[in-house]
Parts: structure tokens; sequence; C-alpha cells
């Protein structure tokens, strides 16, 4: 990787060609997000109805509501970069990663038991925990921050430079733009600090540049 681009965010997926397109790479990033954000503020609103019909029924239709109107301020604000919103959106993001987590630990305890029919539900609240989890921690990249609370985000624009291709790191699928030349087996994620390349790969053509 080239230095000072380990903190760069890459849209996973994301053809060469459309790095150079008009669209920046936050705006990518962050209408994704943003979408997310809608999504995960409809699982927390079922949540709360959830919890207050059970202590009091009378009560669930107007705390729907009043958390539906929230969630829908916190979602237009972020997805207009409002700065408030900025964290609040970040929980709502948490929130239900929390809950999907939950539902997928209970989906494995019921795989455990010898229930297979629970594998599916576990793939896709795994899945869902995973994304959402991954989502929030969006939020302390400083170069998602920089790209937030700064109106200029075309300052934000990725270009791959002379030598450089894209690659998902293996662990957490962060896509970056690396060196192949350059890379050895110390050379880390910058977001999950796992190794680039794999050790007893590295070990192993190591060993026949040896010879």
């Amino acid at each position: 990787m080239g230095p000072g681009r380990g903190d760069q965010l890459v849209v996973a997926g994301m053809s060469p060609n459309s790095l150079t397109s008009s669209n920046s790479v936050f705006d990518r990033i962050h209408r994704g997000t943003s979408f997310i954000v809608f999504i995960d503020g409809l699982i927390v609103m079922y949540l709360f109805w959830a919890i207050s019909s059970m202590i009091s029924s009378s009560a669930s239709t107007a705390i729907l509501g009043f958390v539906a109107v929230a969630n829908f301020v916190i979602w237009s604000s972020y997805r207009n970069r409002t700065k408030w919103a900025y964290w609040p959106a970040a929980t709502l993001i948490l929130i239900a990663g929390l809950f999907f987590g939950i539902n997928a630990i209970d989906s494995l305890f019921i795989v455990i038991t010898g229930n297979m029919g629970g594998l599916l539900f576990l793939f896709l609240t795994g899945w869902a925990t995973f994304g959402s989890f991954r989502r929030f921690l969006y939020h302390f990249n400083p170069m998602y921050k920089i790209g937030y609370f700064n109106s200029d985000s075309n300052s934000m624009d990725f270009q791959l430079e002379h030598g450089e291709m894209l690659a998902a790191c293996p662990k957490c699928m962060a896509v970056l733009a690396i060196r192949p030349s350059m890379l050895s087996s110390s050379d880390k994620c910058p977001h999950c600090q796992a190794s680039l390349i794999d050790p007893e790969l590295a070990a192993k053509y190591g060993a026949v540049e040896e010879e």
C-alpha cells in the first residue's frame, strides 16, 4: 500500500473504472450506510414496540409513533450529513447489530441441540450481525469522519496509483489498494490488523526463494 493511504475506504465489489467516476467514493459508502440506517431504524421500531407491548399495550402505539418519528428524523438528517445525527445513526446500527447477534446466538443453540432447520436463520442473522457491526465501525474511521463532516466530499475521491491494484483483506474483507510486488508477511490490514498474506503461504514461498 502507498504511504498514508492505509485508512482510505474503498467500496467492496467496486470495479477499478468506477473509482474514477464523478461520484466520490465517500458518497457511495455514505448512501449505502444511510440505507442501512433506514432499515435498522425499522428494526429498532419493532424492538421498542415489542418491549412496550409487554409493559403496556395501551402505550405501545404512542411509543411506536414517537420512535418512528425520531428514527425518521435521524435517518433524514444523517442522509443529509447533519452533524448531530452522526452518532445517533451509528447507535441505531449498533442496536440492530446487537439484536441480530442475540438472534444468531439463539439460532446457534438451536443448531447445537440438533435442529438443523436453524442453520439458515443462523447464517442470515450471523451475516446481518457482521454487516451491522462493520458499518458501525465505519464511524470510527478517520477518513469516514472527514468525509461526513467535510462538505467538500470530492476531496475523498480514491485514485489508484501506478502499480496498485485492489484486493480484499482475507479476514474483514475490507478492499485495499496494494502494490503486490511490495507485499510482505509483516503487512497488516489497517482495519482489523490481520496479516494480508497467509503465514503458511509466506513461509512456503519464502523457503522456495531461499533455495
